[in-house]
């Protein structure tokens, strides 16, 4: 007998339910129950307003990131046995820190990047694919563009195929314990995954203290004095394990929901194609607000406090649900739809708010930006492929629309 499915409206719902389907209209549907309803399956809060996702996120004093105060083995699988990084610190010391990522993260940083990286790496991918006049751009162009990037960026030789396969899979196992600390063979893999990752980095960071050049470990040795002071060599192995943590599956969705997007209306396509500047940065905020990368983010209550009619107790986990927050018709008009004129356009929570708010958001739009151009310039007739599978958004916390099959 088939299992009826549980509504929305039912305080037995959970957002579990919604792996691998379409979440937005439960989302709508939970609304009704109000802005912060509990998740008896996630055992949180699910924060479902803009409104109170802003004020949860930038209030530190009261709702602290849940990764603050975790389990050894939580900083030892991050390579942050120091605590350095921006994502393990708080207060001043995370002001600090986190004005050493926004000098290495700029805009400025992130154009100059642009002209030595990007723009060949995202030639590159294309190049492999660009005569067999079909292709999967998640499998050969959303996946491989942050790895090499990153790469890259350290000084790595991002061609080199093995490596990047290497860096992807055990970047993939870290990640993925994070979301599923409970798994003991999850466990092993990720410590595993990140001995391998420190066994890369080590030897960089070692050289590049001596010998400095434009890469961003040595920019991390010779800027981190003027906001850290002196700092050690696993202090700057923090720092590089934590921008490569933050650079890899997320700016991947971000790119292939993009480019579904793109796809899937002809309005939209011929907009961004007329007008690859205005219209086109619009798009990239607008593809974030709507498909984000990233679903939610949790936090953690430092006190009793009362939220939306609702008493949240000293250690409640909340999830901030971004997906449905960034849809908020309290917030937004026409909130399921494309607006190229929605001002400011980067009123989104795709890159958090408050004082977390991404230091690597300027990289991400440009590659977002950048793959766009190339495919409307080398890949004019470019188009979904009907005889493949059709794209769905998949997955759970991190979402893309896949497969990306097309023809051109």
């Amino acid at each position: 007998m088939k299992e009826t499915a549980i509504s929305p409206l039912s305080a037995k719902w959970s957002m579990l339910s919604l792996a691998d389907k379409d979440p937005f209209p439960s989302y709508e549907i939970l609304r009704k129950r109000g802005p912060l309803v509990w998740d008896p399956g996630m055992k949180c809060w699910l924060v479902l307003s803009y409104d109170l996702c802003k004020v949860v996120e930038s209030d530190e004093g009261t709702y602290r990131n849940w990764n603050l105060g975790g389990p050894s083995v939580l900083y030892e699988i991050k390579g942050d046995k120091n605590r350095m990084s921006v994502s393990s610190v708080v207060g001043e010391e995370h002001a600090r820190v986190r004005r050493l990522y926004l000098k290495l993260l700029s805009p400025a940083a992130t154009r100059q990047y642009r002209d030595e990286h990007v723009v060949s790496i995202i030639n590159d991918a294309i190049d492999r694919f660009a005569k067999q006049g079909s292709a999967d751009l998640v499998s050969q162009l959303s996946e491989p563009i942050p790895p090499r990037i990153m790469a890259a960026l350290f000084g790595l030789p991002w061609k080199d195929d093995a490596l990047i396969e290497n860096l992807s899979r055990w970047h993939q196992e870290v990640v993925g314990w994070l979301y599923n600390r409970n798994s003991e063979e999850l466990t092993k893999k990720a410590k595993r995954a990140s001995d391998e990752l420190n066994n890369l980095f080590r030897p960089l960071v070692l050289d590049r203290r001596e010998k400095s050049g434009a890469d961003v470990i040595s920019q991390i040795w010779s800027r981190s004095p003027e906001d850290l002071g002196e700092i050690g060599v696993d202090d700057v192995m923090a720092i590089v394990r934590d921008i490569e943590l933050g650079a890899g599956e997320t700016t991947t969705n971000a790119i292939a929901n993009a480019i579904y997007l793109f796809l899937s209306d002809p309005a939209v396509r011929e907009a961004v194609t007329k007008d690859q500047d205005g219209a086109l940065n619009a798009f990239v905020e607008e593809s974030l607000r709507l498909l984000g990368s990233i679903q939610f983010r949790f936090r953690k209550a430092n006190r009793d406090v009362s939220l939306a009619d609702a008493i949240i107790k000293k250690d409640d986990t909340l999830c901030l649900v971004h997906a449905a927050a960034n849809r908020d018709p309290e917030h937004y008009t026409c909130p399921h739809m494309i607006d190229f004129n929605r001002k400011p356009p980067t009123d989104h929570m795709a890159f958090n708010v408050g004082p977390r708010i991404c230091p690597g958001m300027h990289l991400a739009r440009l590659k977002i930006r950048e793959c766009t151009k190339a495919l409307i310039h080398r890949l004019p007739d470019l188009r979904l492929d009907p005889a493949k599978e059709v794209p769905r958004f998949r997955a759970f916390s991190h979402r893309c629309f896949a497969p990306l099959h097309v023809l051109f």
